[in-house]
């Protein structure tokens, strides 16, 4: 009978198989609409490589549609520095006169900011130092194609000879055409915003040297699998110096029918002191590394500090103030969403407010597996094994209770 309940129980534990959920709570919403949320390093570790089983939950455990966004490592943006408009004066069907401050000591094209217009406008422009004597700068200049069909207003660019006139005068040509609505008139400038990377923090580090080699050795192992998109050397001494760089992982691979240990090449590189020393991991996905630099007959490289870094992720989601929102993932059998909400993506802005994923645990449960079961551990083989062991149970009870009669 104790053979019997083993096989019963054993039969259970394999039909069932321990897995992890991965909970977690958004930070309190302040307003309603769209929000941008990055995604910790630490949720991507147990999610799937799409994010297929990321969902959001309200407080009615209603699914809460998102569309994720990749940024680039940096954004370029256009910065307008607005000129102070001194006066706009309108003389009906002749002219529409505007005049601004300048204010860099040398000038010689401004950005002004109109509303749509069908049509082109001809103008005058002019400057001065005192507001009373104008002088010439452009006799006749023509703006054209003043239509923006993604936005309401646009922009354009005037050029004219250098100056330094401390105040400029544009009077359009309103005679043949209708006046044009002038918004703003300035400057603008590309600024290159960077892109925060995410710090995945290191475990432990063992560097080693291999003097037979004439290798230095640095063992990884982080706490869980990470996505790795950068890795950076800071290193002291030499001052100057030019290794290449092996990183590799142990992994099998079966030859002949044999499982056998090889070191599987995950990237190659130079480090080299006229550089950053920074390199593109191509996401790599580990939780143990082994970085090999070759040293030749060098001595080592004094490595002060190593850096892993992960190209951040966002989910654009719209929530509301006040609402409670709970994050699942770590589902391997979910597959992607399909919200609304994604093909309006290319009109939402970059510019939205930001909430955070807080307070991340990890929950086991027991699922079904879905592998297939073996002949022995299928239930109707379990079945076959206990009406074998009752026959015989029954076989030599009978056959004892036969001698016992004779005696």
């Amino acid at each position: 009978m104790k053979q019997i309940s083993f096989l019963l129980l054993f039969a259970f534990v394999n039909m069932t198989m321990a897995q992890h959920r991965t909970h977690a709570k958004l930070a309190a919403i302040d307003q309603d609409g769209l929000h941008e949320i990055k995604i910790p390093h630490t949720i991507r570790s147990f999610s799937n490589t799409d994010l297929s089983d990321f969902r959001i939950f309200d407080s009615k455990q209603e699914e809460v549609p998102y569309f994720i966004r990749r940024k680039r490592s940096y954004t370029a943006t256009n910065e307008f520095i607005a000129f102070k408009i001194n006066s706009k004066t309108m003389v009906k069907d002749s002219s529409s006169t505007i005049i601004f401050e300048n204010p860099y000591e040398r000038i010689n094209k401004f950005v002004i900011s109109l509303a749509n217009y069908d049509g082109a406008k001809t103008f005058k422009l002019s400057g001065s130092d005192n507001l009373s004597e104008w002088f010439g700068l452009d006799n006749q200049q023509t703006i054209s194609n003043l239509q923006n069909t993604s936005k309401t207003t646009i922009d354009k660019t005037v050029s004219f000879p250098l100056s330094s006139y401390r105040y400029l005068k544009i009077e359009f040509n309103d005679r043949n055409s209708l006046p044009i609505n002038v918004l703003k008139i300035g400057s603008s400038s590309s600024v290159i915003e960077s892109q925060e990377l995410n710090d995945i923090s290191i475990q432990s580090m063992k560097i080693s040297e291999l003097s037979e080699q004439q290798k230095t050795q640095i063992h990884i192992i982080f706490k869980n699998k990470e996505y790795l998109d950068f890795i950076n050397f800071k290193i002291t001494e030499p001052q100057r110096y030019k290794r290449q760089v092996h990183i590799y992982k142990n992994a099998l691979r079966t030859v002949k029918k044999q499982e056998e240990s090889y070191q599987q090449t995950l990237a190659r590189f130079e480090l080299n002191s006229t550089n950053d020393n920074t390199f593109e991991l191509n996401e790599l996905f580990e939780n143990e590394l082994f970085i090999e630099i070759e040293n030749a007959d060098n001595p080592m490289l004094e490595v002060s500090d190593l850096f892993f870094l992960q190209k951040p992720i966002y989910v654009i989601a719209d929530l509301k103030k006040k609402e409670r929102y709970e994050i699942k993932t770590e589902d391997k059998n979910l597959k992607a969403p399909r919200y609304d909400l994604s093909f309006f993506e290319s009109t939402i802005a970059d510019n939205l407010p930001k909430t955070a994923i807080i307070g991340m645990t990890r929950d086991v449960v027991a699922q079904k597996e879905d592998t297939p079961l073996s002949l022995w551990q299928q239930p109707w083989f379990m079945w076959v094994c206990i009406s074998i062991a009752a026959i015989a149970i029954l076989y030599f009870t009978s056959g004892l209770i036969k001698d016992l009669k004779k005696k």
